[in-house]
């Protein structure tokens, strides 16, 4: 997978402690899960970062931090939760559920060790096969179901049963991941957003309190994990079947026992439609109540009414007799939906019937004709309107409008966040087009740098050549030594007195040679340095300038701090360009003090103060 997949996630060779990142496996609300190597033993190991994209962040040292103050306190109490339940979690020796080795806190996080599984998850198997057999299915379930029920016996919820979170494997058992969603069943609701999983997540886990939330949540979860390996696609979400539910639209889940009818047992498909039902005190209450349903143990009771609800016809053949009704009960039957709401226990429906009552034994019939008076007599009694009833129709309202309630709070969340991102966005685009002036500008001033040295080399070149022709213009002609011939003595009159002239004053001032100026070791090697930064030797001019700025050169401390906070030949490190910046302006560079302040604009108060703590320190020097 690449990095861009992950743009949150350690990079690959990272250590921690004797730990090494290998890859990313996956990434989820709550955190993300390497495949990394433990040095110590020479194995593989699985480690399950706490990183909750609501309110945390990665740094570019790797730490990790809450977005803000404000969302500190439910960060570190996340963190608290996450290290207590990994130590919780690692009392638990069971088969079927991932085994913890340790946990520990690093980079301002915590992380997760676990064993790492060789196979493949049950969502990739689902989707090259597209539905199991009931056999196949079974062997996955029940010991999935088995490690589950000793995790609720402990007081813990998985909260996130799905087919990825199932892995099988290679010899084909089942093992349940990801348990960094796992939270206590007990105490005092103070999580984080619920992130859930469409359709296999049930309705009251859609609300921050985790109150009714309990073992028929994962029960839930289990159902629709089912459903999707019988039907090929997951059931509906949720918050869908809610509307439904409540009457703004009609039902919109095909149940279990019409999607699989023919190829699946019926003890199954109910047990699959009970796991489904919306309510979450409809549902089963515990994991062993469920695998009675699943393996065809439940209580006797409901079979005899399964039974007689079996052998009612739906719609009789043209061969078969009417059943017989009381002349003052009306042969009505009221739908589920009305029997619940007056409270009237659920009715099974009855499947379709493939022959007529002729053949059928005397006790059989009558037994059936008496299921059937019965289950009128019932409808009757629930059409009629009671205290509880009328009281249910009340709740009903109440849900009603807290549904409404919840939809108006998460439309609100949803424009918030598109605002927000929104911002963002802009924010991050002001920045850039910000970079690229400043770029520009840095390129221009260094471009007339260039020029203006080259002018002045030419100007230099010129002065030598200069110099050069008025030395060899002033050297007398060398002439061969002779001697002096005598002249005849002559005897004249003396000469007339000489009166000086004024000489006229030349048209050119005589060339005066000037003395090249010789450049300091400093100046060359800035001079040096900035050449390898305009040439892009990155590596050679921090080479060539880390010395001088830290002798004090504020023109080389400027030149590492635009290094730093660009990235160029260096990790980007904002930490580091504040330090540059406020040696330089310290120093008297009045244009790093806006390079100063905009680095610290990206910094916490608590890193500022630190690198201050870094700048005092170095001036002291």
């Amino acid at each position: 997978m690449s990095e861009q997949a992950y743009p949150d996630a350690l990079q690959p060779q990272y250590r921690m402690h004797w730990y090494t990142i290998e890859r990313v496996l996956g990434q989820g609300g709550f955190g993300i899960t390497y495949l990394a190597r433990d040095t110590n033993l020479d194995q593989l190991v699985a480690i399950k970062e706490y990183l909750p994209v609501e309110v945390a962040t990665r740094r570019p040292d790797a730490t990790v931090r809450s977005r803000s103050d404000g969302q500190r306190e439910r960060y570190r109490w996340g963190l608290d939760r996450f290290i207590q339940e990994a130590r919780t979690l690692a009392r638990f020796d069971h088969p079927n559920i991932v085994r913890v080795h340790s946990v520990f806190e690093f980079n301002g996080t915590a992380y997760m060790v676990m064993r790492f599984e060789e196979g493949d998850n049950l969502a990739a198997l689902l989707e090259r096969r597209g539905t199991l057999p009931e056999r196949d299915l079974l062997r996955i379930l029940l010991p999935i179901l088995d490690g589950l029920e000793l995790m609720h016996n402990a007081g813990f919820i998985h909260r996130d049963i799905k087919p990825d979170n199932i892995h099988i494997r290679a010899d084909g058992s089942p093992v349940l991941l990801d348990f960094g969603s796992a939270r206590h069943a007990l105490g005092k609701a103070h999580t984080l957003t619920i992130l859930v999983a469409p359709g296999y997540a049930p309705f009251e886990q859609y609300h921050s309190s985790s109150e009714n939330q309990g073992p028929w949540t994962d029960i839930y979860g289990l159902g629709a994990t089912c459903y999707r390996a019988i039907a090929g696609i997951p059931p509906m979400d949720a918050i869908a079947r809610s509307k439904g539910i409540l009457g703004s639209t009609r039902e919109v889940l095909v149940p279990a026992r019409n999607v699989g009818s023919g190829r699946y047992s019926a003890q199954l498909l109910a047990a699959i439609d009970h796991a489904l039902e919306f309510a979450e005190k409809n549902r089963p209450q515990s994991v062993a109540e469920w695998r009675r349903e699943l393996l065809g143990e439940a209580s006797a009771a409901p079979a005899v009414q399964d039974k007689a609800a079996a052998a009612a016809p739906q719609r009789a053949e043209p061969s078969a007799a009417p059943p017989v009704a009381p002349p003052s009960a009306p042969a009505v039957v009221p739908p589920q939906s009305a029997m619940r709401a007056h409270g009237a226990p659920p009715m099974a429906e009855a499947p379709m019937a493939r022959s007529g009552w002729s053949g059928v034994r005397a006790p059989i019939a009558w037994a059936i004709a008496g299921a059937t008076a019965g289950a009128i007599a019932i409808a009757v009694f629930a059409l009629i309107p009671t205290p509880r009833g009328i009281e249910t129709e009340q709740k009903l309202a109440e849900s009603k409008q807290q549904l409404e309630a919840e939809r108006k709070r998460l439309e609100e969340e949803r424009k918030r966040d598109e605002e927000k991102r929104r911002h963002d966005e802009l924010v991050r685009k002001r920045f850039e087009e910000q970079q690229k002036q400043e770029e520009a500008k840095r390129l221009r001033e260094e471009q007339a740098r260039l020029e203006e040295q080259r002018k002045l080399d030419e100007a230099r070149k010129r002065l030598e050549e200069q110099q050069l022709k008025l030395a060899r213009s002033s050297k007398p002609p060398t002439t061969p030594a002779t001697k002096p011939t005598p002249q005849p003595v002559i005897a004249t009159r003396p000469p007339p007195p000489v009166i000086p002239v004024e000489p006229e004053p030349s048209e050119a001032p005589p060339v005066v040679a000037l003395a090249k100026p010789r450049p300091t070791p400093q100046a060359e090697q800035l001079a040096r340095g900035e050449g390898a930064l305009a040439r892009r030797d990155y590596a050679g001019a921090l080479e060539l300038l880390t010395p001088l700025a830290k002798d004090g050169n504020t023109r080389a401390q400027v030149r590492l701090a635009e290094m730093y906070a660009s990235g160029q030949g260096v990790r980007q490190n904002t930490i580091q360009s504040y330090i540059w910046y406020s040696l330089a302006a310290r120093g008297g560079n009045t244009s790093a003090a806006a390079g100063r302040d905009r680095m610290a604009a990206r910094l916490q108060p608590a890193e500022i103060a630190q690198a201050d703590k870094v700048v005092d320190s170095m001036r002291g020097r």
